[in-house]
């Protein structure tokens, strides 16, 4: 029987294996389909046709609640791609036992950090900086299972274990 999920119960985010736990938040990128507006004729108007597995940029925001020195020496360096690994406890209920059941959820990113910028400096602040970042690497997992994996730079694009660019590979050669 179908789990609910019912709610992320907390998450916490590793830079590179370095805990991030009570640090901040992190806005995760929007996944979002390339589409081609086509119009032809027999076509009684415009429609947007996908381009299965071509993916817009993948942006997001770390923010920070505190300033954290050695964060910032690491993410300050554009010249390499930091792995951000966003692990949650989703809480959910099974209509079949009853019960409230907890399941992990995971997200790992490989993302290059565009912009970081401060907040006003001003007295008892409870807030830190805040990057903007561009992910080049997507790898989403629920319960141990993964969902959706996204690498624009190996041209791979798989949801459920099935790679939508696999054939497009093959066609360019680059299988």
């Amino acid at each position: 029987m179908f789990e609910k999920p019912v709610v992320l119960k907390d998450v916490n985010v590793y830079v590179e294996d370095e805990d991030f736990l009570g640090k901040g938040e992190i806005e995760l990128p929007k996944i979002t389909q390339v589409v081609v507006e086509h119009t032809a004729m027999g076509i009684s108007g415009k429609v947007e046709v996908p381009l299965p597995g071509i993916v817009e940029k993948m942006e997001g925001k770390l923010k920070f609640s505190s300033f954290d020195p050695e964060a910032l020496k690491r993410l300050y360096d554009a010249s390499e791609a930091q792995r951000l690994d966003v692990r949650g406890s989703v809480e959910r209920y099974n209509p079949a036992t009853g019960r409230m059941e907890e399941v992990p959820v995971r997200i790992v990113m490989r993302a290059f950090m565009k912009e970081g910028a401060h907040p006003t400096f001003k007295q008892a602040q409870n807030e830190g900086p805040e990057f903007t970042f561009s992910a080049v690497y997507w790898k989403e997992e629920w319960d141990g299972e993964t969902v959706l994996e996204v690498d624009p730079f190996a041209y791979i694009y798989r949801v459920n274990g099935r790679d939508l660019l696999v054939q497009t590979r093959a066609n360019l050669g680059l299988s």
